[in-house]
């Protein structure tokens, strides 16, 4: 532990000391001599997105709340207090009682972005840790990472030493009672890693090997000895009566989202076909709405804050919402506490669901038609009609919404000119809407990312546009915008883009890039001003690795890098999607399709009963 006058002494140096010093209106602090099994839970950011990721939030509590468990949060330290830490030979410590990591048993990593990567590696330098799994002798914690990014592990194979794949509540536990009787049984840590292999949804890399499959540049595994030939995710059968946060902790300094936020369902049943999260939190899961209502007022109580949000990954889908809103607001809106809700598409927006938002603020409206015409989102199967959003447009401007967030893609499957165009077009459609309702121009908040054949998607199979396609591409859209004095045009950066794709859909050589990159500066890519891909492509050079293998079109028939993780999707599955998409067909909604007729699916839990009121 560092003292407290030492440790105060070294936040001077840094410019946000509030990201560091822990203490925290509901932080958990437990005894470490009295507990058996001590946790890291390490988001490899800095601390204002990760207290706003819920995921670690539902950890944190979880664990805390198990005998003889201690979890403490850590977060990737900015350039400046690596710097500190560097320069007086201290080690990173967690918040709750600055014990180093290397103390800790489990060093638990939340895979969210593959941008933070090199992030993983400051924190575990830091610690002491060796980077590379193989190094690592058994009094160091074991590396446990999960999160949407570990559902293409091997990337990270030779870094981390489990992952663990699906819904954490699920499957933590069950591994820390294993490492609990496993340190008491004075077992080695290979041995402790073969009890880990023995946890439905655990990878253990160690215990597979690579191959590179006839007809394929791209290295794939193959399990050793008695290791499973596949990893299937864990599932949490119900929302209803798992744990869930009331008492979250509420930070130092305000956070990225700084509200209280309740997951009322999980999963998402419009199968989009370029979306990743449909497939990794498959299938639909939805909380019965008096546990919703419970959840925010005790929360509310327990945190002061003045702002609820309601989370999915498609809200409009929840079967409760419009009462569940309505409910809500008569309970919180009298406190001028307000209400948001994210991923609202169109159809979702009722006047009653408007018309309570609007009682206390206006929070912020936002589309997603991710294309510009109907024809490219019948081919991503995004349920959506330019005639539909212009409706939803209409009706937010109607009821006094003046600034509107669009959201689209450049460089989707099948694109043509005419897509191009029609984003410009559908936008200028909107912009003159708001014009006829409010008498001025409401303001276009336009974000354009690029498209990334993901892993588990039926559209993993094809290429990514190049770089110069895509800066062309966005190029053409600013410009045309640029007339439209009350449309403001962010691109994602699409260098950011290419390496995301790269390390979204690579093998396991991309560890020694990592590492190389990591030891020549990367830091925080995720942030424009840090990230310097120059970095990465002089990593790529040492490494005799060319990264634009990993964005070419991969052979259908060869075995993928992340064939091995099973999502509870059939891989024919996805074919048979790709297929449709070609075709410019839509595949229904899991509410709208016949489980029995589709059989898409390799789980028990179908969308039919988890989506049931109960």
């Amino acid at each position: 532990m560092i003292d407290d006058k030492t440790f105060e002494e070294m936040l001077r140096r840094v410019e946000r000391p509030g990201r560091y010093v822990g203490g925290e209106w509901n932080a958990v602090r437990k005894d470490p001599s009295r507990s058996d099994v001590k946790i890291a839970l390490v988001f490899p950011d800095v601390y204002e997105i990760g207290m706003s990721y819920l995921g670690q939030k539902i950890l944190y509590s979880l664990l805390n709340a198990l005998p003889g468990v201690m979890a403490e949060r850590v977060f990737a330290p900015w350039p400046d207090f690596e710097a500190v830490l560097r320069g007086a030979r201290r080690p990173l410590v967690s918040l709750e009682n600055r014990i180093p990591l290397a103390e800790f048993d489990i060093v638990g990593v939340s895979l969210l972005y593959e941008l933070n990567d090199s992030n993983i590696l400051t924190v575990l330098d830091l610690a002491g840790i060796p980077l590379y799994s193989k190094d690592r002798g058994g009094e160091l914690p074991l590396v446990i990472a999960g999160g949407p990014a570990a559902f293409n592990p091997e990337p990270l194979s030779d870094i981390i030493d489990a992952f663990v794949l699906g819904d954490g509540e699920e499957a933590f536990p069950e591994v820390v009672e294993r490492l609990r009787q496993g340190r008491r049984s004075g077992l080695t840590r290979e041995a402790l890693l073969d009890e880990l292999m023995k946890v439905r949804g655990v990878y253990v890399p160690r215990f597979y090997e690579g191959f590179v499959p006839a007809g394929s540049s791209l290295i794939a595994r193959r399990p050793l000895g008695q290791a499973p030939a596949r990893i299937d995710k864990r599932i949490l059968p119900s929302l209803d009566g798992r744990h869930f946060p009331e008492r979250i902790v509420v930070p130092d300094i305000q956070a990225v989202f700084d509200r209280v936020a309740v997951e009322v369902a999980r999963g998402c049943p419009e199968r989009c076909r370029f979306c990743q999260a449909t497939t990794l939190y498959f299938p639909f899961r939805v909380m019965r709405p008096q546990i919703v209502l419970r959840k925010v007022s005790r929360s509310l109580a327990a945190t002061g804050y003045e702002d609820v949000s309601l989370s999915a990954l498609s809200i409009s889908d929840y079967p409760h919402l419009e009462p569940c809103v309505n409910a809500l607001m008569d309970e919180i809106s009298s406190r001028r506490i307000s209400l948001s809700l994210s991923s609202l598409r169109p159809s979702g927006l009722s006047p009653a669901v408007a018309e309570n938002i609007l009682r206390v603020r206006k929070t912020g409206f936002t589309l997603v038609p991710e294309a510009g015409t109907d024809r490219l989102r019948r081919v991503i199967n995004k349920h959506l009609t330019n005639e539909e959003i212009l409706a939803a447009a209409g009706h937010a401007f109607g009821r006094g919404w003046q600034l509107l967030k669009l959201y689209f893609m450049a460089g989707l499957p099948t694109e043509t000119e005419a897509d191009l165009a029609g984003i410009v077009d559908l936008t200028a459609e909107i912009v003159r809407l708001g014009r006829s309702l409010m008498g001025s121009a409401p303001r276009i908040n336009l974000s354009l990312s690029s498209f990334i054949p993901k892993p588990h998607t039926p559209f993993q199979w094809l290429p990514m546009d190049d770089e110069s396609t895509l800066l062309e591409k966005q190029r053409y859209i600013r410009s045309e915008l640029r007339r439209l004095a009350s449309v403001k045009v962010k691109e994602h950066p699409t260098k950011s883009s290419v390496l995301e794709a790269v390390f979204s859909r690579g093998d396991r050589r991309l560890a020694a890039v990592l590492s190389r990159a990591w030891q020549g500066g990367a830091r925080f890519d995720a942030w424009k001003d840090q990230f310097d891909f120059s970095r990465w492509e002089e990593a790529f050079a040492a490494e005799n690795l060319d990264h634009k293998q990993y964005l070419g079109a991969l052979a259908a028939g060869a075995p993928l890098p992340w064939d091995h993780i099973g999502t509870g999707i059939k891989k024919e599955t996805l074919r048979a999607e790709l297929e449709r998409a070609m075709a410019a067909e839509r595949t229904p909604s899991c509410l709208d399709a016949d489980c029995r007729r589709c059989g898409g699916c390799e789980t028990s839990f179908s969308s039919s009963t988890s989506r049931s009121p109960g």
